[in-house]
């Protein structure tokens, strides 16, 4: 059964008869509060902002507690200067890796020995010492240097460096 009722100014509707509703499996109906949609938390972009900027904040602050510079220090670099600086007789116990470094003497030539560096380090150090002095790589002399016999030569985890110093 249906009508059509003519409405001004829009074309006509057809009206339809809602279904019946269901009678509910317990015999009551639903309470009103089930058919409300969540309420929205609007709040939660706030929130990831705020959070946000207490981390920078708290890195910032952590930052300049720990003495506000940018370590620029490269480790090859300070191992090569605390070689150097054994070779004119301070005294330096460990290396920037934490590895030994010691200072003997053979056929009245000095020796630094630094134990345990790093293979890129080794290399980098190795090259730049061989321009003043000779170099020695885990127990080998190599007659002829290359970057590529150094990186030959440093491979592993932990290579024993020894320079003896032109003098």
């Amino acid at each position: 059964m249906a009508r059509t009722i003519m409405m001004a100014p829009h074309a006509p509707h057809r009206m339809t008869a809602k279904p019946p509703p269901t009678p509910h499996p317990h015999g009551k109906p639903p309470p009103a509060a089930a058919h409300r949609p969540a309420p929205r938390r609007a709040h939660h972009g706030a929130l990831a902002a705020v959070l946000a900027i207490a981390l920078v904040l708290a890195g910032g602050g952590l930052w300049y507690w720990l003495g506000g510079r940018v370590a620029t220090v490269d480790p090859g670099e300070q191992l090569q200067s605390q070689m150097e600086a054994a070779a004119k007789g301070e005294a330096v116990p460990t290396h920037a890796f934490g590895g030994a470094l010691s200072v003997s003497s053979a056929n009245g030539r000095t020796n630094i020995i630094a134990e345990g560096v790093p293979s890129r380090a080794c290399v980098q150090v190795g090259w730049r010492l061989a321009r003043a002095g000779t170099i020695i790589v885990n127990g080998v002399l190599p007659t002829r240097l290359s970057a590529a016999r150094l990186s030959e030569l440093c491979s592993g985890d932990a290579a024993t460096l020894i320079w003896v110093p032109d003098e």
